[in-house]
């Protein structure tokens, strides 16, 4: 990073075109400089706690200056204690000098947040920064838009007590931080295994499913397909109440759900709700087609009882929102109304819902009478008492065998263990659920969730989440996604992760929420693929089914390993808007072969959303700069024979392919022999003579393949991944 002194600063603000970094502060002089105004430290201590200038406590590669700033953090501190820093004259930041970089040096794994505050504005939101780097220098970042009166600096100390130090405080143009990130992946810290990926039907199904066979055909391939989908085996099927027909309130993009029965003496009308149904059935026959088999898992919820078992008569919730709008008299009559619907898809249709979920974010005091959606709340009261009668429902009807329950559901995760607790209290209904279920849009108690799943040997899955409140940019929203989606798995240890919306209205620079959009009211309009189709795929694609979660020593990071432990599997998300820089240890690990990466950049064109590259590792590690707004999946065959790993990495030569190209080099040969497979053993071609140095046209379609090589006497075989 280049480097200057405190006097260009004046030539900064009257020239921003020259991109040369400002130092702010290097804390080589023993007394406050006069461009700071005012300094304090958030220690209980106050400034005591601290040494303006104090020697460097280890000079390194990335900061060999003889003094810095020290704090020392006690146990009865504050968690946000650190150092905040006005200056006595605003910056106005540009390109030239938009990141902020401050160097810190910890042996803690602490985290360490840097905000702003501009002139006569709001400090920034915290956004804390994990590094388990110690004993040496890191390169801490913040990006600071382009415009601000830059006025007021703090960095934050989270966690552990400690002694900290900090140096060279610089606004920069350069984006990237200069310290390397250690990632440290341990197998046998092992943890949740992953059943699948998903989303709710509900509501775009009830649109997309009135689109024209090849459309719907196309959407349910791009959802379950294993190499060039989603990867997607876990569906939230809604059993709408239906609304009162005199009301005319619902939102226009399929959220006017249909029900099942018109009134307490009315027939089943089983033609109802055609959309969502076909789109399900369809889905299913696209994973068996894509997949090779049909694991899909269904859950039917239901958002509001029919209108007419509702005290408001309508199935957009109470007059009050926060009250109960199912009528006293109607628990029965509703939980006989779900389990006649899931009988009457398993006994006539062939789809089994594995589980039933009586209601949907029941915590929510939203929602009210004439809203735009069906919603009902629930007290934990009401849920148990719901709960109760429709586990009697199904062990009448002998459903228990292919349909449990699962609960509840709640908007906010904090809410949804406050009633796992309360069901524990009432004594019966814990026996009655097989899987708990919470949507994370809020809350803290993911740690607590997973404890008690855990120790009450449920199974635990995250069910609903999106960027709801998020605010910022699209791009911003798509990461945000993207990292709560890694929190989840970490913290919670769900072993399903759903979203909200897989369809949505709109184009892929406007909705954060669809993973498929197109234009709802025309239905011969195209759809595509949105940029967080491309981020999900980056997970789903990889943490496979039967993969077990285990520890990588990075929040912003999670990785798995395959049934057999011969695939390694990581994936890195980057939300921030510079690149950050890592070195992934593996040493625990042993025989690798050749590394697949895969990467997904936000901001890229839709055409080259996901890049591939393959590379040897050299050793028990590699180093990766993750672009801004990434994330980047490695999967990494490991534990290996050593015979494998002579298959693989293949010594005495080498056959890989490359955009519908087979190149060969393999000394003291002619030709070689190629037999191609597909990932389930099928045959694909037969004998395709290779010269031994040179290149041989192979079209493959987009998949995993198995090249098997004959050499001589030799039989090499390898797999590959072809996505062009």
């Amino acid at each position: 990073m280049k480097q200057s002194f405190l006097i260009v600063l004046f030539a900064l603000i009257t020239f921003p075109l020259f991109a040369v970094d400002t130092v702010l502060l290097n804390f080589e002089s023993a007394t406050v400089p006069l461009t700071v105004s005012s300094w304090q430290n958030y220690s209980k201590s106050g400034t005591a706690a601290s040494t303006w200038s104090i020697a460097n406590p280890k000079s390194d590669a990335l900061n060999s200056t003889a003094n810095c700033y020290k704090i020392v953090k006690k146990s009865e501190d504050p968690y946000w204690t650190g150092l905040e820093i006005t200056l006595a004259s605003a910056i106005t930041i540009t390109s030239a000098n938009q990141y902020l970089h401050v160097f810190a040096y910890k042996n803690t794994t602490s985290r360490i947040a840097l905000t702003y505050t501009p002139e006569g504005g709001n400090q920034s939101s915290d956004v804390w920064q994990i590094s388990n780097t110690t004993g040496s220098w890191i390169d801490y970042v913040l990006t600071i838009p382009v415009g601000t009166k830059f006025k007021t600096l703090a960095i934050k100390i989270a966690d552990d007590p400690g002694t900290y130090y900090f140096d060279q405080i610089v606004l920069s143009d350069v984006g990237t931080s200069l310290s390397r990130t250690d990632i440290t992946i341990d197998p046998t810290l092992k943890s949740q295994v992953i059943e699948g990926w998903g989303a709710s039907l509900c509501w775009w199904a009830n649109i997309m499913g009135g689109f024209s066979d090849a459309k719907i055909k196309t959407i349910c391939d791009w959802i379950t397909d294993p190499v060039n989908g989603m990867n997607m085996n876990i569906f939230r099927f809604n059993i709408g109440g239906g609304d009162n027909p005199a009301h005319n309130h619902m939102r226009t993009d399929g959220g006017d759900m249909p029900g099942y029965k018109a009134s307490l003496t009315a027939e089943y009308d089983w033609s109802q709700d055609a959309n969502q149904r076909k789109i399900m059935q369809q889905l299913i026959a696209s994973r068996i087609a894509k997949a090779g088999v049909n694991d899909i898992q269904i859950v039917a919820f239901s958002n509001s009882p029919p209108y007419w078992m509702t005290r408001s008569d309508c199935s957009a919730g109470s007059v009050e929102g926060n009250v109960g709008n199912l009528k006293s008299d109607m628990f029965d009559d509703f939980a006989d109304y779900l389990t006649e619907v899931t009988r009457y898809y398993h006994d006539n249709l062939g789809i089994t819902f594995n589980y039933i979920e009586p209601f949907n974010e029941p915590d929510g005091g939203w929602w009210k009478a004439l809203g735009g959606q069906e919603g009902c709340y629930f007290s934990n009261a009401d849920q148990i008492t719901m709960i109760r009668e429709l586990y009697s429902k199904l062990e009448a009807k002998d459903m228990i065998s292919y349909s449990r329950i699962t609960a509840n559901d709640a908007n906010n995760l904090d809410n949804g263990y406050n009633s796992l607790l309360t069901y524990q209290s009432a004594g019966d209904i814990i026996s009655k659920i097989d899987l708990v279920s919470v949507h994370t849009y809020g809350g803290n108690n993911r740690a607590l969730l997973a404890n008690w799943s855990k120790n009450n040997q449920k199974k635990l899955w995250q069910s609903e989440s999106g960027p709801i409140s998020v605010g910022g940019t699209n791009e911003h929203q798509i990461m945000v996604m993207s990292d709560r989606l890694i929190t989840d798995l970490r913290d919670m240890k769900c072993t399903v992760w759903c979203d909200w919306q897989i369809g949505g209205t709109g184009s892929p620079t406007n909705n954060p929420w669809g993973l498929i959009i197109g234009e709802f009211n025309d239905p011969f309009d195209p759809i595509t693929r949105n940029i967080n189709f491309y981020i999900r795929a980056q997970f789903s694609r990889y943490l496979k089914s039967g993969y077990t979660i285990i520890n990588s020593s990075i929040g912003n990071s999670i990785s798995a390993i395959s049934p057999d432990e011969k695939e390694l599997v990581l994936v890195l998300s980057n939300q921030e808007n510079y690149t950050r820089k890592y070195s992934v240890n593996l040493s625990k690990f042993s025989n690798f072969g050749k590394v697949n990466q895969v990467r997904t950049r936000v901001q890229e064109s839709l055409g080259v959303k996901n890049s591939l590259t393959t590379f040897n590792l050299s050793g028990n590690s590699f180093t990766y700069d993750a672009l801004p707004e990434s994330v980047t999946t490695f999967v990494i065959p490991v534990n290996q024979t050593s015979t494998s790993v002579s298959e693989v990495e293949n010594k005495d030569g080498n056959i890989y392919y490359s955009g519908g190209i087979l190149h060969s080099d393999f000394p003291g040969e002619r030709s070689v022999s190629v037999t191609v497979y597909n990932s389930v053993g099928q045959l694909i071609k037969s004998n395709c003579q290779v010269p031994a140095h040179g290149v041989y046209h192979l079209d493959l379609q987009n998949g995993i393949y198995i090249l098997s090589t004959r050499v001589g006497s030799r039989k090499i075989n390898s797999k590959i991944l072809v996505f062009e």
